[in-house]
């Protein structure tokens, strides 16, 4: 039974009716990049029951201590589902980065232009920088995408690459096409992300 809004013993009004209006279209290009950052939460087991999606977070993951960023594309799209458009992947970096409890303790912010917000402490950067520790690109490969095909993992192609990686090989570029990001990483299926990730930082 879908969960409701009760007052007084009535109800009101079907939240799952709502989230299913709101997000239920995964072939939607913003839906699909949400749904992107769930699945490679679960792939990590690093989302709490309980929590909530952040929308404006400087990055979308945390797994342990790791920042982990995640970016979506696909072939198909919303405006022309049934022709192949070239994926590309947004990698610029940002003016905030928020610290997790380990890194607000451990840094000496003397000297740091910083914000202390209700999310915690943001430090800035400048010049912008990837505030992540690791990226997982996701690229849906279906044509035309549908809502089964875009909820189905094995539906989905992944890279795993270090933001160091990044750094040290693109330095400030804004965008990763696949030629490049398939030279800097395999790819792999779904149920290879966590290990990749944990791979991601032993060197």
């Amino acid at each position: 039974m879908a969960p409701n809004v009760t007052v007084m013993g009535k109800a009101l009004i079907d939240i799952n009716g709502f989230q299913k209006w709101a997000t239920g279209n995964l072939v939607d290009n913003r839906n699909r990049g949400i749904f992107a950052e769930w699945m490679v939460g679960e792939a990590l087991g690093c989302i709490k029951p309980k929590a909530f999606r952040v929308e404006w977070d400087s990055f979308d993951l945390l797994y342990g201590d790791l920042k982990v960023e995640v970016k979506a594309s696909g072939y198909s799209q919303t405006w022309n589902p049934h022709e192949a458009t070239v994926p590309k992947f947004t990698i610029s970096g940002g003016k905030w980065t928020w610290l997790t409890k380990l890194e607000a303790k451990n840094l000496d912010l003397r000297g740091v232009e910083h914000e202390k917000r209700r999310s915690g402490i943001w430090i800035k950067n400048n010049p912008p920088k990837r505030p992540a520790d690791v990226y997982v690109f996701c690229l849906h490969k279906p044509l035309p995408a549908t809502i089964a095909n875009v909820a189905n993992p094995s539906k989905w192609t992944f890279w795993v690459v270090a933001t160091r990686t990044l750094d040290e090989v693109l330095g400030d570029q804004k965008t990763l096409g696949l030629k490049k990001l398939d030279s800097l990483a395999p790819r792999i299926p779904w149920n290879e992300i966590r290990a990749a990730v944990d791979d991601s930082q032993s060197v």
